[in-house]
């Protein structure tokens, strides 16, 4: 039971173990495999997409198809650094999902070329890997940023009052809206300024 609040569980209500981690010792194996969920992911995506007429579910979709090349290149540049060689083999699938107009919206800002390494100290490879022509031959340069998009402004949802529940001490409350401006403080001071609402 998650009161008001969310649970750390899955789509399927199973606790966040990091079961899902695979690592079978061999790097080079380790990331083709995450290349495959990558690619697999978009395959079902689209698939999804192709499943619904709803403008809202479409461009939520279309945004992930988009990300999940992101990182299918983000494992295959790594993949590059050891020595692999793709050719002519990415993107997997070949789903030509640019037909999608939400998706081509996006690939065409470049969306599929970007990853965020959130490494403010310099001591993340990912700017150093995540560089050059992009191996699913679009065209595109990769490039690897520090800092994430600016997103939606992020606010402590309102109290909703249940049946059977007391609600929040008010006490309670100012001390958590306290305990909250004073964290995102702290992530501003490192992190630059967040999106206010």
């Amino acid at each position: 039971m998650g009161a008001q609040g969310a649970l750390p569980v899955d789509a399927a209500g199973n606790p966040w173990s990091g079961s899902y981690v695979y690592n079978s010792g061999n790097l080079p194996l380790d990331l083709l495999y995450n290349v495959m969920l990558e690619s697999t992911g978009r395959l079902q995506k689209c698939r999804i997409y192709e499943m619904t007429d709803n403008p809202v579910a479409r461009a939520t979709v279309a945004y992930l198809i988009v990300r999940d090349q992101a990182h299918e290149n983000a494992y295959a540049k790594a993949l590059e650094t050891l020595g692999v060689d793709w050719g002519k083999l990415l993107p997997i699938p070949k789903t030509n999902a640019e037909q999608f107009p939400e998706v081509k919206k996006l690939v065409d800002l470049g969306l599929q070329s970007k990853q965020y390494s959130f490494d403010l100290d310099g001591k993340s490879e990912a700017g150093r890997i995540f560089q050059g022509t992009s191996p699913s031959k679009d065209g595109t340069d990769l490039t690897a940023t520090e800092q994430a998009p600016v997103g939606v402004p992020s606010t402590i949802a309102p109290e909703r009052l249940e049946e059977f529940a007391p609600g929040l001490d008010k006490d309670l409350l100012a001390l958590i809206q306290e305990t909250a401006e004073r964290e995102l403080a702290e992530v501003e001071a490192f992190y630059g300024p967040i999106a206010k609402a």
